[in-house]
């Protein structure tokens, strides 16, 4: 039973694509390739895998090739469009573009609008629409998840704790019926093990501020044989004892609950598409390298005069659409090599007045709108990238600056 359910409980890893979850690349004997996840699996062994984009392999003598047709750009989804971008498929060009596609019949079902990638001995096929495949697992070559970029602050980790006592963390690479591998954390190496070595899987979300439902693409949902069943995410699975009756799986549901269930009472696990998933992304940035609301800013020169500080320009390169609510968010991330979760700039409202003398216009705050300023950050925190990511929630409208006293300088940014 160990290994039927452990290949369904996999750490997510890759990042929802619009109207597509990837979370797992399913690698077969015959040569498919099936990319979506496993939507459910039996104590038989018996996976259904439920796939948004896959290649197909067939036998030539198996497989009927017809209706061989251009399609328009108009006449194709969205889909068929990127992928025929960026492999450099379309013919012609503008609206004119087409692509060649195909249906293929073979003896377990017919599929239209499809592209030959191969003929011979072999047709393979791409087929970029959701199907659904019932597979054993003994025509499974291989499992395969792709590492995290890294800026993804959202996602799980696993954590296999061996017969020898030792434990690793990771997230999730590979499996096939008798090795596991890890992408170890905090490295670029590859670790494999016997399945048979390792006794406990832990699953851990790697963002601390963020909750586990934010970070989990796909939710489990475990029956038993009294045909109960408990949805949330499986944050462990318990091979400690010989006897399945003595092992367990932990699911943590969304009320924060943590329900033990007997290996031996499960017969069913499935998946299915999480609506909370939220992930995060982080940015890299260069130290002195500031974005507000990912947007590049410029960094403008102040002096003094009298209790005020005067900026030497303002620029325009910043600008944020004012919320009708009043609660317009500003977003500033900047590099961080020293100090986690410090608030390195002051926000402040800038005042516009007239020089007496030149008549120009200042734009300028005083000192005591510094000690006053009502801008605070409402969320702060440094990510595993030093780069530290402030928000604020600003009611008005007008010019404002991140003032940084250390360096006596200022970053403009306009609200209309």
């Amino acid at each position: 039973m160990k290994k039927i359910i452990a290949i369904i409980s996999l750490a997510l890893g890759l990042v929802a694509t619009a109207k597509a979850i990837v979370v797992q690349k399913l690698y077969l004997k015959d040569g498919s390739v099936l990319c979506g996840y496993i939507q459910k699996q039996d104590d038989n062994g018996n996976l259904t895998f439920r796939s948004d984009r896959a290649e197909i392999c067939l036998k030539a003598k198996d497989a009927t090739i017809s209706n061989e047709k251009n399609y328009t750009v108009r006449d194709l989804n969205d889909a068929w469009v990127k992928w025929a971008e960026d492999n450099d498929e379309f013919e012609g060009i503008g609206d004119h573009r087409t692509l060649l596609l195909a249906d293929v019949t073979s003896k377990s079902k017919m599929v239209t609008r499809v592209k030959i990638l191969e003929c011979g001995e072999f047709v393979r096929y791409l087929e970029l629409s959701t199907s659904t495949y019932s597979i054993p697992w003994k025509d499974v070559l291989s499992i395969k998840g792709e590492k995290r970029c890294k800026t993804a602050l959202s996602g799980i980790n696993r954590i296999y704790q061996l017969k020898s006592g030792m434990e690793y963390e990771g997230q999730y690479a590979e499996e096939n019926d008798s090795i596991l591998t890890l992408y170890l954390k905090d490295t670029n190496v590859r670790q494999s093990f016997k399945i048979n070595d390792v006794i406990k899987y832990t699953f851990r979300p790697i963002n601390p501020n963020q909750d586990i439902f934010a970070q989990s693409e796909l939710l489990d949902i475990v029956k038993t044989k009294n045909s109960n069943e408990t949805k949330g995410v499986i944050i462990e699975q318990n091979y400690t004892s010989k006897k399945d009756v003595e092992n367990y799986f932990l699911i943590q549901q969304e009320s924060g609950a943590i329900q033990s269930i007997k290996l031996s009472e499960i017969v069913e696990t499935r998946k299915e598409e999480n609506p909370k998933y939220a992930p995060q992304f982080d940015i890299l940035l260069k130290e002195g390298e500031v974005v507000i609301n990912r947007q590049e800013v410029v960094i403008v020169k102040v002096k003094e005069s009298n209790d005020k500080i005067v900026l030497d320009s303002i620029s325009e390169k910043v600008v944020i659409a004012h919320d009708p609510n009043n609660s317009t968010k500003v977003t500033v991330e900047y590099h961080s090599p020293l100090g986690a979760n410090v608030e390195a700039y002051q926000l402040v409202k800038v005042s516009k007045s007239e020089d007496k003398k030149t008549k120009k216009e200042i734009y300028s705050f005083s000192y005591k709108d510094l000690v006053n300023a009502v801008y605070r950050p409402k969320n702060l925190e440094t990510s595993v990238n030093n780069t530290t990511k402030a928000e604020y929630i600003v009611g008005g409208q007008g010019l404002y600056t991140l003032y940084d006293a250390k360096q006596r300088k200022a970053i403009p940014f306009i609200i209309k």
